[in-house]
């Protein structure tokens, strides 16, 4: 599921991959007016080219203009979006947004995958890859030749192909996105209940999401839900939610110029003075603040 970007608003979702029916991967090219602009993850590896299109590229807590030509590896679970310029957006416009795209998850090579010798550089791009990888170095070019190739063969060859491209990557070099921090504070989860819960959560943000509803969800009482998630997580639910709105009201403020009562709309808070309040408790100082302080530091 995705989400547009409507009146220059963004929205997150939890985007399901829909694989080709005896594929174990998913590729084709994308060409719209404009980018959805969507904040969203997915548990595949995206390798992305922009093909056409210009605009703000946000991954993890990272984000930076991109243009055409632009080439990234994004792990799996990893936020991502691509904000197109505000001139796609017009309804007179003519111009239009194109990517290329493979989307995959790391069991295509089989089970033996980490005793093979031969793809060692392949294990350490896709480890690497789990920050966001912008594309850059000698072989670059030739990834994209490569890249765009793929989408016009057949299952084995486009498989053969996606482990070459994976290898130059290797070979040619890359430059790190989201910091090492964003790592460590992403939430990775044991229990596929809990994980459960936070994939509903991302992707009804900006609803009024219940702890009735979480608990039931998972078949539980709501004092045995409430136990539950804090040990599982640290936070207690409420904070939990708190700390997702925050941090996508965060990326919203540094890199976008939408006010901050329409940020806050977007982030799940009616009412601006409470999303102040929230804000400046997680931040520890409110949103204008820590916009004008991004600036003046950038």
């Amino acid at each position: 599921m995705k989400q547009v970007i409507t009146n220059n608003k963004i929205a997150v979702s939890l985007e399901k991959i829909e694989k080709p029916l005896h594929s174990s991967f998913h590729t084709g090219v994308y060409r719209q007016r404009y980018f959805s602009g969507a904040w969203h993850y997915h548990p595949e590896f995206e390798l992305l080219l922009i093909t056409n299109g210009n605009g703000k590229r946000l991954v993890g807590d990272h984000g930076e203009n991109f243009n055409t030509g632009d080439l990234v590896l994004l792990g799996g679970f990893l936020p991502h979006a691509w904000i197109p310029d505000d001139h796609y957006l017009q309804q007179d416009s003519t111009d239009h947004c194109e990517s290329i795209y493979v989307q995959f998850k790391k069991d295509i090579f089989g089970s033996q995958f980490v005793d093979i010798p031969e793809l060692k550089g392949v294990r350490r791009v896709l480890l690497a890859s789990e920050r966001g990888l912008k594309i850059v170095g000698k072989h670059k070019e030739t990834i994209i030749l490569l890249l765009k190739e793929i989408p016009r063969l057949g299952p084995l060859d486009q498989l053969l192909k996606l482990l070459k491209i994976l290898d130059l990557i290797n070979l040619s070099g890359y430059e790190t996105l989201a910091s090492e921090g964003y790592l460590k504070e992403s939430f990775f989860f044991k229990s596929n209940r809990i994980l459960k819960v936070h994939e509903y959560i991302m992707e009804n943000y900006k609803k009024e999401i219940s702890v009735d509803l979480c608990a039931e969800m998972i078949n539980m009482t709501i004092s045995s839900f409430c136990r539950y998630f804090k040990k599982e997580t640290g936070y207690t639910f409420t904070n939990y939610l708190n700390k997702i709105r925050i941090d996508f009201s965060k990326k919203l403020l540094t890199n976008t110029d939408l006010p901050i009562k329409e940020i806050g709309f977007e982030c799940g808070y009616n009412s601006v003075p409470y999303f102040n309040k929230q804000f400046k408790k997680v931040v520890g100082v409110p949103p204008f603040s820590y916009r004008k302080s991004i600036h003046k530091n950038g």
